[in-house]
This record gives C-alpha cells, structure tokens and sequence, in this order.
C-alpha cells in the first residue's frame, strides 16, 4: 500500500506531539509530504535501498549507545524505539523521492539476497516479494507514538484510532462513508480493549508494589512514606548484585553503613515514617528544603555552595570545615521523579552537588530529584553531626495509638480523641509478649545504654544465623507464637536482616530505649585497584538506630550476624559481572565529566559535526544525480510536445500504478489499468484518439477533442474506485 497524501504527515505530527518532540515531528513531515509537491526524482535501485537500510541500522546502534550513556537502563529500548520514525526516515526518503513504488525484501535480509542470487545463477525460480515501505513507515510511527511520554493525554486514543482507521480505508480503497458498521465496531473495540488494558497493567503494578517485598513504596511525595519488609514473604530473599552507588574516598575513612531511609513505626510486618513532630514545617509528606550556604572559601562564586545536612547547628561552616572525613558517592538514579540518596548517619553536608532538588525529612531520610541521569556529590561526614531530628512527642489520635489492636475491626468510640505518644517507643500489642519475654530472659533492662546495646548484640550472635530463605511460616501457630518476630525470636532463630533489625529495635524499645528502623547499604566490598567501595544489590541491608540519651545522639545498631556479607559475597555474581561492572562505571564516569560546565557544546560538536558533513555529502549526490519525471529532455531539444485530454488520466493513474519509469510512453504505462475497467475498449478508444490528435494534427478537429475529453471524465470516475490489488505484475 502507498499510503495516500497527508497520512504519514499527519502520523509524524502526531507522533511529535505524543514524544514532546514537535520540531523533528514537523521537519519529517514535511521531508515525507514534499514528495507530494515536487516531481524531482532519483533513479533509486537496489543498491539504494539497501544502503539506506544499513544508514538506518547505523541511526539505530547510535540511539540504542546515546540512551544507554544518558543513563537508561531498564527502560533503555522503549525509548529508543520512540526514535524509530527519525531511524527509518533514509529509507522512506528512497521510497518516496524514487522512481519505484516498492522495495524488495532482500533490502532488509542478506540470507533472502543471497536465495535470489544463487536462484539467477543457476536458473531456479524464485519468487520476489515486493512491498511499499510506507506502510511499514506508518505502523512504526504509530508504534513510536504509543511509548511517547504524552500517551496517556485524554485525546491520545481518538487521535489514534482516526490515524488507524484513514490508513485501513486508503488500505480497501473505500470512502469515509462506506467504513460500515463492522470496521466501526472493531476500531471501537480495540481501542477499548487498548485504554482498558492500561489502566489494568497501571492498577496490577500499585497492587504489586503495595503487596510486594523489600523495599519503598511508590514515587514522588511517596517515597519513604511506607516500607513493606519481607518478613511475612516465604522462600529465597533474591538480591540483585548490580553496583546501585559508588564510594570514592578523598579525605579519611569511608563509612561502614549507609542510611537509605529511616522509620518510627512498625504495623502489620511493615514499617512507617509517620507521627511526625508537631511544630515541624511540613511541605509535602514531612519533607523540606535544606539550608544551602557558600562556600567560605569562595564567597564570591555563587555556584559553589554547600548543602547542610545536619539541621540543628547554630555554625554551619563547621559542617564544611576542611579536616572533615569526605568522599564522593556517584550513582545512577532510579528515577526522574525522585529517589533516596544512601548517606552516613553522621552525615554533615554535601559539596559539588546540583540536583533539581534536594529535601530531607526529620528522620535524616534525603531524597533528590536528579539535574542530571548520574547523582555525583562529596559528602563530608563525622560522628558529631546528625542529619535527623532527637526523639519527639506527639499528639496522636486514639485510633492511631491504639490501631495495632483493630487495623480491620470498628472503630471505638473515642478513637478521635488525640492523646500523647513516644513513636520511638511504640510496640504493637501483638509483639509485646515475645518481645517482653526474651529482654526478661537475658536480663536487659536494667543496664546502661552501653551495656542494653552490648547484651543484645551477644544475643543475636550467640543464640541466631543469617540465612536469605524465610521458612517462619511453615508452621506458624499464631496462639503459640503469637507474631512471625514472636516465632523467629522463640522458635526458628534464623532469618535475613529483616528479622534482626526489628526485633532488635522492638527489644530497645521494651527497655525504654528510642529506637528506630533504617534501611540502606553495608559497604563491604573495596575494589583493590581504585580502592572505591561498591555498594551492589546484594549489599542492601537493614539495622536500627537506637538514641543515646546521655551524649544526645543517635548510634547505629547492627545485630545481624557478620558472617551474612559471605552469603551475599562471590557466589551472586554473574558470569560478565566483571565487565557489566566496568561498562558501569565507565558510563557513569563519562556522564559525570560530560555534565561539568562547558563541556556539553565540545561534545556536541564533536558528534554533530561528522553526520553534518555526511548529510552534506549525501545532499551534493543527490542534487547532481537528480532527474524530473517532466518530459523536460524533450523540450531542450525543441521538440514539439503535444498536449492531449489524455495527460489528465495520468495523475490517478499513478495512485495504481505508481510513477511512470523514465523512457515508458503514456500510452503503454497506461494500457495496464486495463483489467481494473468495465470497459476496457473506452480506454483503448481514447488511446487511438490521443496518438490521432498528437501525430495527425493537421486532421484533427475539435470534434476529436470532445469526444477524447468525455472518454477521460468517464476513465476517470471509474479509476477513482479502482483496487490497486487487481493489476498484473508490469512485464519488462
């Protein structure tokens, strides 16, 4: 099918639109549509196309490279897949601007090419399938324009669907009047089928996210509103052991663990961020800005400024003091929106740092929304700061106090009424008898802070072992142990990290310790050529921080037995972990360096520069190997051209039959639309007249003429309803 006028015009508009790329959608509609308003041709072959299909491969590999360097990974071939109408604009340029109205299929397979070689060679038969490459052009655009960013506009699908269905009617030859109800009724459903379809795959994945393992939940304002851990999850605790962050030591030591987010209360096997302090200035889910100052060195460079991570200090240049420990931590982000940034709990500000934005929220979790595909910063950090909040009171209601005793029950009647609550000391009914059992079994409350830390620390070492495989459900007895941290605290004694770092933080608790539950990353693996740390998949961790109220400061609290970082070490890796390893950084580095200022305008440059050059080389080809499909060669030399009623047929003509191949007179050309006519025998009269009137023009009468003009009108009207698909095969 050659796709009729405007079509492919209109899919590029659309398809510019839905990808937020307007300009290059107009720019190849316009190339695409020009073939409409200029007769300049080339003589396209074989050799043509071919080199236009390797020139579209060659597009492809340098999207596929820039979308990978710019920081995609997952998603990395859907958005190169929306760049297909600009990848495959070289061969609908040689399809449009050439002579044929088709391309072979050995164009695009070199097995097909060498089937039909070996068959011309030795005299087999072959058969060659020809195609329109339009067609293929139109449901690649179309296809492109369905994982563009603005798919989900309201006006999306009715755009789609008349796009679909202008194409399926230039496809039958039929008018917009004579779609008939069934096409109607199969575009209709289809594009039901497609809306709804969607909305299910978008509801799946929040039911899969909000049911799911380890991990935070949702995106934006939600992240590290709720975390749902796995300990109610059965089987292997599957990790992967891609590098997520780098650590790169300038100044001092690297820390041990790193803060991902933190939590206050835990409900239902899940842990919550929430009961937030009452005077604290909340802006969106208990986030806000962080103070920002320059840096003293440099005061007039305003560029240069510091983020404090700490927020209570009444000096904040101590936090940018020279002599601090420091390191840079780089990493790809996870998304565009917002995502966490693991830092040490004792972190004291950020330098060469440029996010979009950048928040924290009391418990010292910072989240970012990225300025660029790789977050790249020096953190300077030690023990005396602290980037989140001491332990607060809050009026809370009674139902949230209370809601551990009736999460799916009736409300009781006062359950409006706001009462004072610890959230660091909260213990939900259905934990407490196990957790109050095993700190009377080992003596823990009355110690010192020092020694209540030290005791549970012996606890977990001497009487529990790490292991990825969850088995506290098979054969639970919630009246025996009441919890799955009640049966892995008094029965099974073997679990992930998980495990330890609740029960340990709900044991604190019990003793009248604040405690809360961290998540993030262990760095346990030191390269030993550039001495970074790698903080992988498999590196992710849990622990608590427990508050030590004499020197006023939260410490870090790691039950998990050592020997987990050997379950997690070798034995993960993969084949090509190594390489992957390298390609990442590699990446990640350029992504830095590319990103300084400056540097951006030598590295486009740099590529635009040699495709300028070849478009430029390719452009002079063309424009010196150009030909007109006018009769042009026999006008320069003075020749008498004449002019018949019979020249208007040709323009529908070409609609069936494509462009007339130079050197083809008009009357033959013509002759095949014989079998796509009732009356054949009008055709061949108007022939006859048309070489009378063009040979015999002394003779000729204006009698002929009428005559000749009354057989075109009618030709014309009944080529207009003419199927493409009824002519024969044009014979050489």
């Amino acid at each position: 099918m050659t796709p009729p006028r405007f079509l492919l015009g209109a899919a590029l508009l659309f398809w510019g639109v839905m990808t937020e790329r307007v300009v290059p959608g107009l720019a190849c509609a316009m190339l695409v549509e020009g073939a409409h308003w200029t007769r300049v041709r080339w003589n396209f072959g074989e050799r043509a196309f071919l080199n236009a299909w390797r020139l579209s491969v060659l597009f492809l590999l340098v999207a596929m490279v820039l979308v990978v360097m710019d920081g995609a990974r997952l998603n990395a071939m859907s958005i190169v897949f929306t760049w297909l109408p600009v990848v495959m604009m070289p061969l609908q340029f040689v399809q449009a601007y050439g002579m044929s109205s088709t391309t072979t299929l050995a164009t695009f397979s070199m097995m097909v090419r060498r089937r039909r070689d070996h068959a011309r060679k030795h005299g087999l038969p072959f058969r060659e399938i020809r195609f329109g490459f339009g067609s293929v052009f139109f449901c690649s655009t179309l296809l492109a324009s369905c994982l563009g960013s603005q798919a989900k506009l309201p006006y999306f699908y009715p755009l789609l669907i008349f796009l679909v269905a202008w194409g399926l009617i230039a496809a039958s030859a039929r008018r917009w009047r004579q779609i008939g109800f069934a096409m109607s009724f199969a575009l209709l459903s289809a594009a039901l089928l497609g809306r709804g379809g969607e909305m299910g795959l978008v509801k799946l994945y929040r039911f899969m996210a909000e049911r799911g393992g380890s991990g935070d939940s949702g995106a934006g304002s939600e992240y590290a509103r709720e975390r749902r851990t796995s300990i109610g999850a059965m089987g292997r605790l599957k990790q992967s052991p891609e590098i997520v962050w780098r650590l790169i030591p300038e100044q001092g030591p690297l820390p041990k663990l790193l803060r991902l987010s933190s939590y206050n209360t835990y409900l239902d096997q899940g842990w919550q961020a929430d009961l937030l302090p009452e005077d604290y200035p909340v802006e969106s889910d208990g986030f806000n800005g962080v103070a920002e100052i320059n840096n003293p060195e440099r005061p007039d460079d305003l560029d240069d400024t510091f983020y404090i991570a700490d927020p209570d200090l009444q000096d904040q240049k101590v936090a940018v003091a020279r002599d601090l420990p420091r390191f840079r931590i780089r990493g790809a982000t996870i998304s565009r929106d917002f995502s966490l940034l693991p830092l040490p709990g004792n972190a004291a500000s950020l330098h060469e740092f440029n996010p979009e934005e950048f928040e924290r929220n009391p418990f010292g979790t910072f989240r970012l929304k990225p300025a660029q595909p790789v977050a790249d910063a020096r953190v300077l950090w030690h023990p005396e700061f602290s980037p989140e909040l001491p332990p607060w009171k809050s009026m809370a209601s009674i139902f949230e106090r209370r809601r551990f005793d009736f999460p799916h029950g009736p409300l009781p009647e006062d359950a409006k009424k706001r009462v004072v609550v610890e959230p660091e000391l909260q213990i939900p009914p259905g934990e407490a008898p196990a957790i109050s059992q095993v700190t009377a079994e080992i003596g823990l409350r009355d110690l010192s802070f020092e020694d209540k830390i030290a005791r549970v620390r012996e606890f977990f070492a001497k009487e529990f072992s790490y292991t990825r495989y969850n088995r506290t459900r098979e054969n639970f007895d919630p009246a025996k142990h009441g919890t799955l941290i009640g049966k892995f605290l008094t029965d099974t004694r073997a679990g992930h990290c998980e495990f330890f770092a609740t029960s340990a933080a709900l044991m604190l608790r019990d003793v009248g310790v604040p405690t809360r539950y961290v998540t993030g990353f262990v760095a346990a693996e030191i390269d030993p050529k550039t001495k970074q740390a790698l903080l992988r998949g498999t590196h992710a961790h849990a622990w608590c921080r427990a508050w030590d109220a004499e020197l006023e400061r939260w410490v870090d609290v790691d039950v998990t037995p050592p020997d987990w970082l050997g379950l997690e070490g070798p034995p993960r890796m993969t084949r090509f972990q190594g390489l992957t390893d390298w390609f990442q950084q590699v990446r990640e580095d350029l992504l830095v360096w590319r990103d300084k200022p400056g540097r951006m305008m030598w590295l486009t440059l740099g590529l635009l520069t040699p495709i300028v050059l070849g478009i430029a080389y390719i452009g002079r080809n063309l424009w010196k190997s150009r030909s007109r499909l006018e009769a042009e060669k026999a006008r320069a030399r003075g020749a008498t051209v004449v002019s018949t009623p019979l020249t208007a047929l040709e323009k529908p003509a070409r609609k069936l039959l494509g462009e007339r191949p130079t050197g083809t007179p008009l009357g033959p050309w013509l002759r095949r639309l014989s079998p796509l006519l009732a009356s054949p025998d009008d055709l061949e009269r108007a022939l006859g007249l048309h070489q009378q009137m063009r040979f015999d023009v002394g003779n000729a009468d204006a009698g002929l003429a009428a005559e000749l003009q009354k057989l075109v009108e009618r030709l014309k009207r009944e080529l207009g309803t003419a199927k493409k698909g009824g002519l024969p095969a044009p014979t050489s």
